[in-house]
């Protein structure tokens, strides 16, 4: 992967390589926080660097999701190690937010080639070899020599997260509720929901979380979201985000109206890729019509997959997503252009 930058972020990625050594791929003194949203295809893996405490503490480095490839297809890996969290460093969180195969191999990968202070996983039981690879990996998971900390939220009450100067906190986690569906949709409403806040902005990330059935009507939310506006009801700041990172790749099944009322985002990040389900694509024609009818700004991780006749083998083709704020300024950036020769395009900054 080749991608150029403006000359600010590959300042940056300079210092960044400098200090990887250390464990942490925050300079000291740094004050804005980070989100890439790493192009996996189909599928989501984000990475979240925060600033500097302000008691000169360095910032943490987080990952949610780690996509479905493993090895040398491993784009969480790749897109690590270009910008300055080389293996052996150390990662302070790795979330995985269900278990789907778009989701969490990945992960497996980084807990092999990086220390890891904490692994949360939903909790939700989970056949197969491939989930209980990435089970037994946190469970052996060692820091410095000592156990990991591996948080099975349907076992545990919710933990504390210790994420420096970003306040971040856990908004819904699966605990065997009734009415959640059936099937996948099941195991996608077993999606660990996170917001975290820094500044004046804020991001709601929302795994495959859902709304609602494929053939219900937008207008009622259902599921996840129902279950966030009854809980956030009479508090509802708690639900608003500057940044929406789009519950279960932009599918029909989530996004409703009430849901996307209350959280009022800026911006949509929608994590997809070239995946036929039955004939359809993510995200939905229809979900993309509700964003865009709000005003937002839809940023995909499928940019230009369709026109360029992608499919699974080849949509991980680096539409990486980039956002970075001191808590005043919101800058939002997309890697575009032809392979081999990305830029990081500004697509929006938010001055508050």
């Amino acid at each position: 992967m080749e991608m150029r930058a403006p000359r600010f972020l590959w300042m940056i990625a300079s210092i960044l390589l400098l200090v990887a050594t250390t464990g942490t791929a925050q300079p000291r003194g740094d004050q804005y926080l980070r989100i890439s949203f790493i192009d996996v295809g189909q599928g989501d893996a984000i990475w979240i660097q925060t600033p500097t405490a302000p008691n000169g503490s360095p910032g943490k480095n987080i990952i949610i999701d780690g996509g479905p490839d493993r090895h040398g297809k491993n784009r969480v890996l790749a897109y690590l190690t270009t910008y300055g969290l080389a293996p052996g460093s150390t990662i302070d969180y790795v979330i995985a937010t269900h278990p789907h195969t778009d989701h969490y191999p990945g992960l497996i990968d980084l807990l092999e080639q990086y220390e890891v202070r904490t692994i949360i996983d939903s909790g939700f039981p989970k056949d197969g070899p491939e989930f209980a690879a990435f089970v037994h990996a946190a469970e052996t998971e060692t820091i410095g020599g000592q156990r990991s900390q591996f948080i099975k939220l349907r076992n545990q009450p919710l933990p504390v997260l210790d994420w420096g100067a970003v306040t971040a906190e856990i908004l819904y986690a699966e605990k065997d509720l009734p009415d959640l569906g059936q099937g996948n949709d099941r195991e996608n409403n077993a999606s660990t929901v996170i917001k975290l806040t820094f500044g004046k902005f804020s991001f709601l990330l929302m795994g495959d979380g859902e709304g609602k059935e494929r053939n219900q009507a937008p207008n009622t939310s259902h599921f996840v979201e129902e279950i966030l506006l009854k809980k956030f009801q009479n508090t509802p700041d708690k639900l608003h985000a500057t940044v929406l990172k789009a519950g279960h790749h932009g599918s029909e099944t989530g996004s409703t109206g009430p849901f996307l009322a209350a959280v009022k985002p800026a911006i949509v990040v929608v994590m997809s890729g070239r995946r036929s389900f039955n004939g359809t694509f993510l995200p939905d024609t229809s979900v993309l019509n509700r964003y865009t009818a709000l005003g937002t700004t839809v940023v995909r991780t499928d940019f230009n997959d369709a026109q360029e006749h992608r499919d699974t083998t080849n949509d991980a083709d680096g539409d990486d997503i980039y956002i970075y704020t001191n808590g005043d300024t919101l800058r939002l950036y997309q890697a575009r252009g032809p392979q081999g020769a990305r830029r990081w395009t500004r697509l929006r900054t938010i001055q508050e």
